[in-house]
Order: C-alpha cells, then sequence, then structure tokens
C-alpha cells in the first residue's frame, strides 16, 4: 500500500514509502532507482526530496537523510517522543521534524539541533500530523488530526484555519511552489486545494481509500496523491489566473449588459 509520494525539484524523480518499513525512489517513468531501508522497527511514516532534489529525509521514530543511491548522510536523534513528519526548509540548509507531542523541531544538515517550538498549534484541533514551510520560508502549514489544517506566520500567529474536510482527519498540507496555494489530504477520501484566505478551490475527488499525502510538482501543474486504495494518482490543477481567466470569459456577456456588476469586478477588466 502506498502511503506517500512526492516529487523532486525538477519533477523527474519520486520518492514513495508503503507499509514495508521502506521508501522507494522512481524515475518519472516507473522504474525504482533506490531503496531506502531504516533499522527502526516504526514504519516511515514520511519522505521528501531536499529543494535541490539531492537528498531525501525520512521519519520512522527518528530522522534520516539519504543521498539518491540510498546511502545514509545523516541521522537526528530519536526524540524523547518520536518523530512522524521531516521535511526540508526552502534553502534546504535545516530540517524540520514533527513529533507525536506536537513538538516542531528544527536541525542542520550534521544533525544537530537548532530550535524546539514546543507551542501547542491549534491544540484544539488534535495531533499535528506534518508541518510545511511555505517558499518564502515566512509561512507554516500543519495539518492537524481532527479535520482542519492550520496556516501561520513566520512569529507563529494563526494566520487561517482550513476547514472543509468531512469530519475526518487531516494527513498532509503543503504549499504550491509559488506559495499561493495549499493542498491537503484526508482521510475523507479526497484532497482539496485551498488559497490563502481559507477558501476551498478544487476538490479532487476519485481514490477508493483515505488519501495519505498530497504535493504539488515543481511547475506547480500537477498535484500527486497518494492513498490507502494502494495508488498514487497525478492531477492535473490550473493556477489562479488560467480559473480567473476562465472565470471572467463566463460572465463576459453578463458584465457586457450589467454596468454596475462590470464596475465591480474590476479584476475582469485587466484581463
Amino acid at each position: 500500500m502506498v502511503k506517500s509520494a512526492n516529487f523532486s525539484a525538477d519533477g523527474q524523480r519520486i520518492v514513495t514509502i508503503s507499509d514495508h518499513k521502506i521508501a522507494r525512489v522512481w524515475n518519472f517513468s516507473g522504474k525504482q532507482l533506490a531503496e531506502l531501508r531504516h533499522p527502526s522497527q516504526d514504519r516511515i511514516s514520511s519522505a521528501s526530496f531536499s529543494p535541490d532534489g539531492q537528498r531525501i529525509v525520512t521519519a520512522s521514530g527518528d530522522a534520516r537523510v539519504w543521498d539518491l543511491s540510498g546511502n545514509l548522510l545523516t541521522e537526528l536523534k530519536r526524540d524523547r517522543d518520536p518523530v512522524h513528519s521531516a521535511s526540508f526548509s526552502p534553502d534546504g540548509q535545516r530540517i524540520f521534524t514533527v513529533s507525536w507531542n506536537n513538538n516542531v523541531r528544527m536541525w542542520d544538515l550534521s544533525g544537530n539541533l537548532l530550535a524546539e517550538l514546543t507551542n501547542r498549534w491549534c491544540a484544539d484541533y488534535g495531533i499535528v500530523r506534518s508541518a510545511s514551510f511555505s517558499p518564502d520560508g515566512q509561512r507554516i502549514v500543519t495539518a492537524l488530526g481532527n479535520k482542519v489544517a492550520c496556516v501561520w506566520d513566520f512569529s507563529k500567529q494563526l494566520v487561517v484555519v482550513l476547514k472543509g474536510h468531512q469530519n475526518r482527519e487531516v494527513n498532509s498540507a503543503s504549499f504550491s511552489p509559488d506559495g499561493q496555494r495549499i493542498v491537503t489530504a484526508s482521510d475523507d477520501n479526497t484532497a482539496r486545494v485551498w488559497d490563502l484566505s481559507g477558501k476551498q478551490l478544487t476538490l479532487l475527488q476519485g481514490h477508493l481509500e483515505p488519501v495519505k499525502s498530497a504535493s504539488f510538482s515543481p511547475d506547480g501543474q500537477r498535484i500527486i496523491t497518494a492513498s490507502e486504495d494502494k495508488t498514487a494518482r497525478i492531477w492535473r490543477v490550473e493556477g489562479l489566473d488560467v480559473l480567473l481567466a476562465r472565470g471572467c470569459d463566463w460572465l463576459k456577456d453578463y458584465l457586457a449588459t450589467h454596468r454596475e456588476a462590470r464596475e465591480r469586478l474590476k479584476v475582469c477588466k485587466r484581463k
């Protein structure tokens, strides 16, 4: 069963994890390139590429950094509470881990602990399942175990709560490459795309079982999802500019005869 799948920065590689305590690296044609085997008794719960696509960080109780051939580079010492999520910072020089006790820790690439954030973000919404930074490093989105994802600015002030998944856990949340959208994956068998105000833009339906992860491709035009239905799917999504242009096109006849509406929708005048 595929539990997670993520693109490399150039879009040419994908890393997947399954129930077998192994992460696998593939090319875009589906050929397996490497296996990453944790000695831990825990299953691998997350795997993602560094921004330059040359390293992979995995979480399985502890966190480990690998090269693309499957060689172990760094081990991040196991916390008192096991790590379930790990990812690189936008500049690739730091690694962020999330533990089952909602602690977020920052490490350097040598495995030295740099900072520890123990604020129980969005505590009313359950356990933090994943944490991902925006491309500019100014925001963080956390996926919570109770139906929502929370977006924070860099000073840990809550910006918006993403609500819409149907009474099921949110398993992952991550930003688009331009930082303007967020994709979430949930046990309600869907993935959803949001803008930064918390408005739902797109609903991705088709998986038959809970969706465990969802992430954008480097060009922001595709999303890859991994589900308990033993499949990973690639979806084509349109950017905000394309959606806006289409909406204005749909409204052009109406706007031509309704001047008041045309004045209010000034954004369509620029199209």
